[in-house]
């Protein structure tokens, strides 16, 4: 028989569990806090999901600096949030002790760290993960229990909230006031796997139905990357739709969305942001857990057929003619739109 060793994130998330319980096992009722740390090194959507976080520290320790360990290319999404004080793009960069270190997605580096720069107290989404095995808890309410314990049983918001400069809203009024008139849709078609990929025919059929039958004008987005996905989709198409794909920074992307009327798009980083913002929204799930990255407000749709071998790897099918997310049927998205439209 096959044994199946543990990954090495299986690992860290058992060190860390243990970690706590032997060092950090009680967070006094009262102490003074100068200095935040929040280790997040993730993806995009999982940065926004952890925004809400920001905002319940500095409201929590006004008087306290917060300063968060990213990875370089989602800062832009961040470096507008009024409640954070400093962002760092590099472990090395971490040179001092900060009062409190919360690891919302570390590394063995930055267990290194923490142990080097000994904080006053040390919390980890490893412990929630743990309590809740077997039965994975919506990105929001993780995000929040991590940190719960300096609240001492106080409320939390868990709506995470994004932020753009005035000079993102300008750049971005600028280019709608030059290309759109009607009502704007936003389509994102990316995603990091291709299984998480819904068809690029079907969006090409779906643009169309929402220019010719909605009367909407409709905007693809995504990074450079994904600039060729998106010009294969335009050329299946009968109607005329703009992309942007590469052009808009990661805050400017936010404030397009919050002038969209509708969005649709696979399980990725977009669809994150189009939920924070409670843009009304159909998302497309695959292989992704049920639930936990669902956008949660009233005008949000989500269609996920689950098969009986999710969650996968999301690399290798069982089902290769018919991966999960193609099972999502064009009218059913139709459906979705007309549900909440």
């Amino acid at each position: 028989m096959r044994i199946k060793w543990p990954s090495q994130e299986q690992v860290l998330y058992a060190v860390n569990v243990i970690w706590q319980r032997l060092f950090y096992r009680r967070i006094p009722n009262k102490f003074q806090v100068k200095s935040i740390l929040v280790v997040k090194l993730d993806e995009i959507g999982d940065m926004v999901c952890a925004t809400a976080v920001f905002e319940q520290l500095k409201l929590q320790f006004p008087s306290a600096q917060l300063s968060v360990l990213c990875k370089p290319f989602v800062k832009p999404l961040i470096a507008n949030d009024p409640n954070i004080d400093h962002i760092i793009c590099e472990v090395s960069k971490w040179q001092k002790r900060y009062d409190v270190v919360i690891e919302l997605r570390g590394t063995w580096r930055t267990w290194l760290k923490s142990i080097r720069h000994w904080p006053q107290i040390r919390l980890s989404r490893a412990s929630v993960r743990w309590r809740n095995r077997g039965q994975q808890l919506h990105e929001y309410q993780t995000n929040a229990l991590s940190v719960i314990d300096l609240f001492h049983g106080q409320v939390m918001d868990t709506q995470p909230k994004l932020y753009w400069s005035n000079q993102d809203e300008v750049a971005v009024q600028s280019w709608l006031q030059k290309h759109i008139t009607k009502n704007m849709v936003v389509l994102h078609a990316g995603a990091r796997k291709s299984l998480r990929q819904w068809g690029v025919n079907r969006f090409a059929q779906l643009a169309d139905w929402l220019i010719q039958e909605k009367g909407y004008e409709v905007v693809w987005i995504g990074s450079s990357d994904e600039q060729s996905v998106i010009e294969n989709i335009q050329t299946q198409m009968t109607q005329m739709s703009w992309q942007v794909c590469g052009q808009f920074s990661l805050s400017e992307t936010a404030c397009l969305l919050s002038k969209a009327s509708l969005y649709v798009g696979n399980e990725s980083g977009p669809l994150q942001m189009a939920a924070a913002l409670k843009v009304p929204l159909v998302g497309l799930f695959g292989p992704g857990v049920p639930n936990v990255f669902y956008p949660q407000h009233d005008t949000a749709r989500v269609l996920h057929i689950v098969l009986p071998c999710n969650p996968c790897d999301q690399i290798h099918c069982q089902f290769p003619e018919s991966p999960c997310i193609q099972r999502i049927s064009f009218e059913s998205v139709k459906q979705a739109i007309n549900d909440i439209l």
